[in-house]
């Protein structure tokens, strides 16, 4: 009996070993390429992905319009820092910050 629970722990160690090297699945980040150009006439909406344990870059990320696929920006995008600011009151435009 008694080497039947050694197996069991050994087996039960191993395993643990084993997957205590291994991350979680998926793509640290939303963005891998950042775009340094913005059209406004397009622009439907921006949103703002803070730091997180998976990411450690604040991520812009623009949906455009007749674009199904998002776009990801760059923070030093003079645009995106003047509509963030409130320099560019664009009524169409929806900002949203996630937590």
């Amino acid at each position: 009996m008694d080497s039947k629970y050694a197996i069991i722990l050994c087996v039960l160690i191993l395993s643990a070993a084993l997957t205590k090297g291994q991350g979680i699945g998926g793509r640290r980040c939303l963005c891998k390429k950042l775009s340094k150009k913005l059209n406004l006439k397009h622009l439907i909406k921006i949103e703002i992905f803070p730091v997180r344990s998976r990411c450690e870059n604040v991520e812009y990320v623009a949906t455009m319009k007749g674009n199904r696929k998002p776009k990801c920006l760059s923070p030093k995008l003079k645009l995106l820092k003047d509509i963030l600011s409130g320099k560019r009151k664009q009524q169409s435009i929806k900002v949203i910050k996630h937590e």
